[in-house]
């Protein structure tokens, strides 16, 4: 992500109170096809849908465990960087909702993690078909390595914030905005709950071979990314080998840090996840690594079953 100080408004949201059911809607097969329409926020269960239909965890069996679940990542977070916001959003597949929550429908400044609706978008007019070499390239370096060059040429070529628009609209996302800069894409707000949304799409409604070019990419992420980031924190650190997708987030932003761990993770692919944080002024990148993996780290205790 570019370390670049930007200037952004003020954000607003509500809280999303854990164990709200993401709705399922029809439309998998006409999606397999290429109707760019359709679109279901929960992914159903196919040959395709990795999720594990495991035991569910202890932290989550009860409405009050949820709640509390989600109080130790955040507080995790808050208590080693005081004065952050947090947002964050679980969402389990084998029950088909968002079982743990904070601020999840609040809109948060994405930083790369955009880049997940810049890689659809392209795939999509590209009528979910295997783009030129090139533009694969592009949009594999862009996911895998955090590269804002490929990023800029892709949001560029294709309508800069009418990608995040076209996304949005296609996915129904209703947390999403684009930048108030077309030349800033990493000031697109998404909250937590759209974000899961996004994985959701993409793991099991998005049509082949876009898929596979998508999760090859964010399987493989680099550890290092293109401008030399260390993108191990949150997620990757906290679960291990039972992280499968990750699409990571970090800028410095009207004095603040915002740093963004999603991704898909637990046994089987069954959590789709983001927790994202807006750390105060003066918090140092390697002080803001630390805490998102604090309150990372509080989510895989929760989850992971054996």
């Amino acid at each position: 992500m570019r370390l670049r100080v930007v200037t952004a408004g003020v954000l607003a949201g509500a809280v999303l109170a854990a164990g709200v059911t993401v709705a399922t809607e029809n439309g998998a097969e006409n999606a397999e096809s290429g109707d760019r329409s359709a679109v279901a926020a929960a992914p159903p269960r196919t040959p395709d849908s990795r999720a594990s239909q495991g035991r569910t965890p202890e932290a989550l069996s009860s409405p009050d465990q949820r709640r509390r679940t989600a109080e130790a990542v955040t507080g995790a977070v808050t208590a080693a960087v005081p004065g952050t916001t947090t947002g964050l959003a679980v969402y389990d597949r084998d029950e088909d909702s968002v079982v743990v929550g904070s601020e999840a429908d609040r809109p948060f400044r994405t930083a790369s993690v955009v880049k997940l609706l810049i890689a659809i978008d392209v795939l999509s007019r590209h009528d979910w078909r295997t783009p030129d070499a090139a533009t694969a390239r592009d949009v594999t370096t862009m996911l895998a390595a955090s590269d804002d060059t490929a990023a800029t040429a892709l949001w560029s070529r294709h309508g800069d914030v009418a990608v995040v628009d076209r996304a949005a609209a296609l996915l129904r996302l209703s947390d999403t905005t684009p930048p108030d800069d077309p030349e800033q894409w990493e000031l697109t707000r998404m909250s937590p709950t759209d974000i899961v949304r996004t994985y959701a799409y993409v793991e099991a409604h998005m049509p082949r071979p876009a898929r596979a070019l998508v999760l090859d990419a964010l399987d493989n992420f680099a550890a290092t990314a293109s401008d030399g980031f260390d993108q191990r924190f949150g997620l990757p650190a906290a679960f291990g080998e039972r992280t499968w997708a990750v699409k990571q987030g970090w800028m410095p932003v009207s004095g603040e840090v915002v740093l963004n761990t999603t991704g898909v993770v637990g046994s089987g692919s069954r959590y789709l996840v983001a927790l994202l944080a807006e750390f105060p002024a003066g918090t140092d990148f390697g002080t803001a690594r630390a805490a998102l993996t604090s309150g990372a780290d509080r989510l895989a205790a929760a989850l992971v079953t054996r």
